[in-house]
C-alpha cells in the first residue's frame, strides 16, 4: 500500500494564521466544501476550524497552517512559515496533462516544471495566456490599475477576496503582452497583496 501523503489525502488547504488567529477560514472552508462535494458528493469537515487549536509558540507572527484531507478524514500540521527569495522568473509552457483546478497534494507536474525551469519561480503559459506560478495566482499592474488572469489554473482564496473587494479586475492577459505591465505580485493565502513583494516585469525571461 502506498502511504505516501498525496495518496492517503488528495486535497489540502495552505492557511495562514496571523498572532495566533485563523486568517479567512470561510474561504477555505467554502473551498473544501466545493471540493469535497465535486469529487464525492458530500462534505464531513465543517467544523475543523472551531476545533483547531494554534500551538502556545506559534501564536505570535506569521504561521502556515496545512489541512491534509479526504472524504472522510484529515490530518492537520503546523509550521513557521518561511517565504521564499524569488529574483529569477522564467515563462514556461503548461504541458498537456497539467490539471490544477482544485488544490491537489500531487503537485508533481507543477514542482518538476519549476525543477527544471532553473528559476526561482515560473510563470505558466497556456494557450498563449498566463495562468499561475507554481504557488501562486499573479496580479499584474498597469496605469495605476491591478488585474488578474481569468485563465488561472487555481482559483485561489486571496484572489477571490480581492476581487470581491473589488481591489483587482480579471482579463485576459497574453505572455506576449506580459512586458508591457508596470510590476507584477504573486499572491496567495500566505501572501497577501498589501505584503506582496513588486516584480519587474521586464525582467522576466
Amino acid at each position: 500500500m502506498n502511504t505516501s501523503k498525496k495518496f492517503i489525502f488528495p486535497f489540502f488547504e495552505t492557511i495562514c494564521v496571523e498572532n495566533g488567529l485563523i486568517r479567512a477560514p470561510e474561504l477555505h472552508l467554502e473551498r473544501m466544501r466545493a471540493t469535497s462535494l465535486k469529487t464525492w458528493g458530500k462534505f464531513m469537515h465543517t467544523n475543523i476550524f472551531d476545533n483547531t487549536d494554534v500551538p502556545t509558540h506559534l501564536c505570535s507572527g506569521i504561521t502556515k497552517l496545512n489541512v491534509f484531507y479526504n472524504e472522510s478524514s484529515l490530518e492537520i500540521a503546523f509550521s513557521i512559515y518561511q517565504p521564499r527569495k524569488i529574483e529569477k522568473v522564467k515563462l514556461v509552457a503548461a504541458p498537456t496533462q497539467l490539471n490544477y483546478r482544485h488544490k491537489y497534494t500531487d503537485r508533481d507536474v507543477l514542482d518538476n516544471l519549476l525543477n527544471q525551469s532553473g528559476s526561482d519561480e515560473i510563470i505558466i503559459v497556456r494557450n498563449g495566456a498566463i495562468t499561475d506560478t507554481s504557488k501562486a495566482n499573479i496580479v499584474f499592474k498597469k496605469d495605476g490599475k491591478l488585474y488578474t488572469p481569468n485563465t488561472f489554473l487555481l482559483n485561489g482564496t486571496m484572489r477571490q477576496y480581492l476581487l470581491s473587494k473589488g481591489e483587482i479586475s480579471e482579463k485576459i492577459i497574453l505572455a506576449e503582452d506580459i512586458h508591457q505591465f508596470d510590476a507584477m505580485y504573486f499572491v496567495n493565502a500566505m501572501n497577501p497583496l498589501v505584503n506582496s513583494c513588486k516584480y519587474d516585469c521586464k525582467l522576466i525571461q
